[in-house]
């Protein structure tokens, strides 16, 4: 799976093309985080995106943390906190998932049940990076802030959790 975080909220002036994509990635509000799946399709769209966002391939470990402190579903309509297994298992024991180890896993693997999982999650709402975005007109490949960074969005993760 693929990381997204929103750099940027959406605002006046935005191309539409890139609009379009950050609603239908949920990604509408700064430091609004969705985890997608890696594809051609979903390439093709970051790639309108990119001066918008950072984006990366995060580890289990970012994934573990981001459902177990910052994960929220849809119950009945509702928002409620990913802080039971319970709640998996209440909602997802058809598809054999019993706990919030088993949907970390399958969103790391990007298992078969994976864009169910992320329909049902909302997008995860972080806390600015301790120190802040550097430079933000800039390419993460040239000291900036926007971009692929690869593994590296682990790091920008932890700082902002």
């Amino acid at each position: 799976s693929s990381g997204i975080n929103a750099e940027w909220p959406l605002r006046p002036g935005m191309p539409q093309k890139v609009r379009k994509i950050l609603q239908h990635l949920r990604l509408t509000e700064m430091n609004n985080a969705v985890l997608v799946q890696h594809s051609e399709n979903m390439i093709e769209k970051i790639k309108v995106i990119e001066p918008y966002i950072t984006w990366g391939y995060p580890s289990l470990r970012s994934i573990h943390n981001l459902i177990f402190k910052y994960g929220y579903g849809s119950i009945d309509g509702e928002k409620s906190a990913l802080s039971s297994n319970v709640i998996i298992e209440n909602k997802f024991s058809k598809q054999g998932l019993l706990c919030l180890e088993d949907v970390v896993k399958q969103i790391f693997e990007a298992g078969p049940h994976f864009e169910m999982l992320i329909k049902f999650m909302y997008p995860f709402k972080l806390q600015p990076p301790k120190g802040g975005f550097r430079r933000v007109a800039v390419h993460f490949s040239k000291n900036g802030s926007w971009g692929n960074r690869a593994e590296k969005i682990n790091s920008l993760i932890r700082k902002m959790l």
